[in-house]
């Protein structure tokens, strides 16, 4: 009878199938707070499936696998020794000993040991003492064919990589032999692992390695007590006292028992499929709560992509709506403009014992600009130097404000952290606002020139000059009266006299439409550089995407194999 038969019907096959390709498809790009356990689930859940469960429900034969896992320094490599009758597994002081997983095989089943098959992105290699990261394989008549011995690193190992190969090892076999010692037997480490044995129904037999005699009555209680209460009541105990060893190798009468179980497992059919069967179907039950967890952590992952785009989002809507306050409110105007614009018009001459008339007010200002020296250049670099300044703070602010709010999450804090580009402006910011200013004035000067050319407007605009009448109308696209939040009175008033004076020179209902024209002109270009700040975000965004609605794909499909069980 075959695995899948015995063990796996066809709905469970095809709801695992379809786990295997939702758990291939799951992505965890952002560093969340939960990143490292995401990470470990889905390497873990990633290497059960392909080690473990599809060999066996996609193969009608795997080799009975026999993991030998335990603590650094337990006696692993010395126990794999002698049941195989020679040394073949590093043993000895140095810790920790085994690096790599060993794997002693019947030459007949060489061919699941393939890497497409076994462990596949692990290198091979014949040499037990390699240091290069891989598994070992070794092929040895003495292992009865169909059955296979794996020393796995050590499960307290220093090196994290040598204990997450362990565990990975041990998850891929249909038995386990762990061996611990008398004086270690209770430590934490080597439980958390016997609990995942027992949730998921892994046989599980126990070697209690260098018992002195006079405890050994003592130890093998408490550990029975320990192993009961941690699920596994049924685990035999073997116990092997300190002795001598013999070319480095245990006594024969000391492997005996443990050598003669293994052999009467393997070589009994009932037993062996029976404990196949056990294994494989307790690690199929536990796979919807494990896959649920990794959902979990999906579901954190999309969340917190939502999150940063989101906050992405809002930052520069946030940054468009400053822009027209900023660009509207007159405090562009202020200080060395409101300076040149008071030259420009001939304020304290100008306005002093004027008469409350517009009509003469026109014909003073008229006077005033059209005089002999040249204020209106003066007046016009100002405005453009004290746009281009604005500008450039609100992009360089809208960058610190994604900043601020990026680094309030684990996620955007490890984006900032990486790419150097997020944490302020491009380099060529300055020279993008300059040339998108200039562009502007050229804008607004094309236009003058362009409505001097009708008979309306041509005298008035020849008689107050190109450059002073550009002057104006730039000088009153930085003031609206309906966006104002109430500057200086002298901004306002100057404002107010830049909007008469272009009334003037091209009729209140043209002006009007000139003015609204050329801020709109001005806005769309600084609304083009702020957004153009944006681009390193959604860059960042777009390569650590999260594959749409995975946590939901993975859930329906663990509920799929629970509803086939």
């Amino acid at each position: 009878m075959t695995e899948s038969k015995s063990a796996v019907t066809p709905p469970v096959g095809q709801a695992l199938n379809d786990i295997v390709k939702r758990v291939s498809e799951t992505r965890f790009p952002l560093r969340t707070d939960d990143f490292a356990d995401a990470r470990g689930a889905h390497s873990a859940l990633t290497a059960e499936l392909g080690d473990y469960l599809l060999p066996r429900i996609n193969s009608s034969r795997t080799p009975f696998l026999i993991a030998v896992g335990g603590s650094t320094g337990a006696g692993k490599s010395t126990l794999v020794n002698s049941l195989v009758g020679r040394t073949v597994s590093p043993a000895g002081v140095r810790r920790p000993t085994t690096g790599n997983p060993v794997v002693i095989f019947n030459p007949a089943d060489a061919r699941f040991f393939e890497s497409e098959h076994y462990l596949p992105d692990l290198p091979r290699s014949a040499d037990p003492e390699s240091t290069v990261p891989g598994v070992v394989m070794i092929a040895d008549e003495n292992i009865t064919a169909g059955t296979a011995i794996l020393d796995c690193p050590d499960i307290d190992s220093i090196s994290e990589s040598n204990r997450a190969l362990s565990r990975r090892t041990l998850l891929s076999a249909d038995l386990w032999l762990f061996v611990t010692t008398a004086n270690r037997y209770a430590d934490a480490a080597p439980w958390n692992l016997l609990k995942t044995a027992a949730n998921r129904s892994t046989s599980v037999a126990i070697v209690l390695d260098r018992v002195p005699p006079e405890a050994n009555r003592e130890v093998r209680h408490h550990l029975s007590s320990l192993l009961s209460d941690a699920g596994l009541a049924n685990s035999p105990i073997f116990s092997v006292a300190e002795l001598e060893l013999e070319d480095g190798l245990l006594p024969h009468s000391a492997i005996y028992p443990i050598r003669s179980w293994v052999a009467q497992v393997g070589a009994e059919g009932t037993s062996l499929e029976r404990i196949r069967t056990r294994t494989l179907s307790g690690a199929v039950a536990a796979l919807p709560a494990r896959v649920r967890d990794l959902a979990d952590y999906a579901q954190s992952q999309e969340q917190a992509h939502a999150a940063l785009a989101t906050s992405l989002e809002q930052s520069f809507r946030a940054a468009d709506a400053r822009l027209g306050e900023v660009f509207s409110d007159g405090r562009v105007l202020h200080g060395e403009v409101n300076a040149r614009w008071q030259d420009f018009v001939g304020t304290g001459q100008l306005f002093r014992g004027l008469e409350p008339t517009m009509a003469r007010m026109r014909d003073r200002i008229s006077a005033a600009v059209t005089g002999k020296h040249d204020a209106a250049t003066p007046l016009h670099i100002a405005i453009l130097r004290s746009a281009a300044v604005s500008l450039r703070e609100q992009a360089i602010a809208v960058v610190d404000d994604v900043n601020a709010e990026w680094r309030n999450t684990a996620a955007g804090a490890a984006l900032i952290d990486d790419q150097a580009e997020l944490r302020h402006v491009a380099d060529g910011l300055e020279d993008a606002v300059k040339s998108a200013v200039s562009a502007w004035s050229d804008d607004v000067n094309a236009l003058v020139r362009d409505i001097g050319q009708g008979k309306k407007s041509k005298a008035r605009i020849l008689s107050f000059g190109v450059a002073g009448v550009c002057a104006v109308v730039e000088y009153a696209t930085f003031w609206d009266s309906e966006q104002s939040a109430g500057p200086e009175q002298n901004s306002r008033h100057g404002a107010g006299v830049a909007v008469n004076l272009a009334e003037t020179i091209f009729g209140e209902t043209e002006a009007a439409g000139i003015i609204a024209s050329v801020r709109q002109r001005f806005l769309d270009a600084a609304t083009g550089i702020v957004r153009g700040c944006r681009t390193p975000f959604d860059n960042a965004l777009r390569l650590s995407a999260v594959p749409a609605r995975q946590a939901g794909a993975l859930r329906s499909s663990g509920e799929r194999l629970e509803v086939a069980l």
